[in-house]
């Protein structure tokens, strides 16, 4: 996780600095919509929220040492995300509303939570069926037992 949380900022900014020093407006009109009119606030946000936190977090040891809280983070990385998603797609200029700024109210949609919601309820609802038709746990592994009592059933 900590891994991929600091490619996800190194990608994310190094796309940001030869874009930005680039300074062509096909290219640059990108971040400058998404500088302006409420979107600059989900920028900061998915800085110190995707990044900066996960970040800090997953450096003390302590906390890796606890599934349930390890578990939590990973939820809330994945709904950054999804706010990620959101930030890239929904600043676009729209066809059919006639403007080419759009503010982050104007840009939401209840498809921008029913979507991810049904394809990953698709998605969880393959895996779980998948995963019901086939062993957890190796089958006839000389070496299963030893396994599991050395690692105390972990």
């Amino acid at each position: 996780m900590l891994a991929l949380t600091m490619v996800w900022a190194y990608f994310n900014f190094s796309q940001f600095l030869i874009i930005w020093s680039g300074n062509l407006p096909e290219e640059t009109s990108w971040y400058l919509t998404r500088m302006k009119n409420g979107w600059g606030y989900v920028g900061v946000f998915l800085i110190l929220f995707h990044f900066a936190f996960p970040f800090l977090v997953l450096l003390q040891q302590d906390f890796k040492r606890h599934a349930k809280w390890l578990a939590a983070l990973g939820v809330g990385i994945l709904i950054m995300r999804l706010v990620d998603m959101y930030y890239q797609i929904g600043a676009a200029p729209r066809i059919t509303a006639g403007y080419e700024d759009v503010s982050l109210l104007q840009a939401f949609s209840w498809m921008d939570i029913a979507a991810p919601i049904a394809i990953g309820g698709l998605w969880l609802w393959w895996f779980i069926g998948q995963l019901m038709k086939r062993p957890i746990v190796p089958i006839q592994d000389p070496f299963f037992e030893s396994a599991v009592s050395h690692g105390k059933g972990h």
